[in-house]
């Protein structure tokens, strides 16, 4: 993964390697297809690292793994799909990853938000209903900044891609 604003190439790799392990362990090969559906529909096609005992040792964390690896696959394929790019992390607690935009000269600048989530091996019902969950964790965030929701199943493997935009206000007249 290039270096982005907010992310170096050092993290990038962190991201591939967890994303490789994830779809190893799901018995993908080295080049397998990406689906993805939602606000977009079409295939991508991923080329994983190959897998090493350290690398399989540095990510024996699933849990971690697989959230890093979601991550990995959404920014690149959203990158790919909207030209936007990672500007930074965002802080723990404000219901979304990542600040996106397709502007490089401010790191301070706020565009759009991305919250990413993955699921090693899910159900359509399991991927609905984290698509359901993270809509609604990203409306808890008071901002005008549309959302986008990534769902990363790696069985599969699948990116639901779904762009959320906040509804605007509405006066009602009594």
């Amino acid at each position: 993964m290039d270096g982005m604003p907010g992310l170096t190439p050092a993290w990038g790799e962190v991201l591939a390697e967890a994303a490789s392990i994830c779809l190893a362990k799901q018995g993908h090969a080295i080049h397998t297809e990406l689906k993805v559906d939602g606000s977009f529909e079409g295939s991508f096609l991923l080329e994983r690292l190959g897998v090493s005992l350290q690398m399989t040792l540095s990510h024996r964390n699933e849990e971690e793994a697989t959230e890093l690896g979601a991550c990995g696959v959404a920014i690149l394929t959203v990158r790919s799909l909207t030209d936007l790019v990672v500007l930074h992390r965002s802080r723990k607690g404000t219901g979304f990853d990542y600040w996106l935009s397709s502007g490089r000269d401010s790191l301070l600048q706020r565009g759009e938000r991305l919250e990413v989530s993955g699921i090693r091996k899910g159900t359509e019902a399991a991927i609905k209903g984290r698509t359901s969950e993270k809509m609604k964790q990203t409306q808890r965030f008071r901002t005008e900044s549309p959302a986008w929701i990534a769902i990363v199943e790696f069985s599969r493997p699948l990116l639901r891609l779904m762009k959320v935009s906040r509804p605007a206000l509405r006066i009602m007249r009594p």
